[in-house]
């Protein structure tokens, strides 16, 4: 299955284990109470009765949830990028010229 083809409620639960994933961090629990300013059991409370939730509600609004290091692009943009690209490859000079190959 393609990335482009999981629905909503498995994308949530992707980005659920993504969340739990950093949790795990050393230091993360305490750093986000910090950052709150609530306690850390209440990091806790949040994160086993509302994150799965919010996470679903949000993927059902069509919402996704990405790393402040991941750089968003808008869709059209994506895919005139990767027509770019694939019609690029097919061409063996084009290739040659972007990619560095022998001339």
């Amino acid at each position: 299955m393609t990335e482009l083809s999981i629905n909503p409620s498995e994308r949530s639960r992707k980005a659920y284990a993504a969340v739990l994933q950093r949790l795990q961090e050393p230091g993360r629990g305490v750093a986000i109470s910090s950052a709150l300013g609530v306690s850390e059991s209440t990091v806790s409370r949040i994160k086993t009765e509302h994150v799965e939730h919010v996470l679903s509600f949000l993927y059902a609004l069509g919402f996704k949830l990405v790393s402040q290091e991941i750089a968003c692009s808008d869709s059209n943009e994506l895919k005139m990028l990767r027509q770019t690209y694939a019609r690029a490859v097919r061409d063996e000079y084009v290739a040659a010229r972007l990619f560095g190959g022998d001339e």
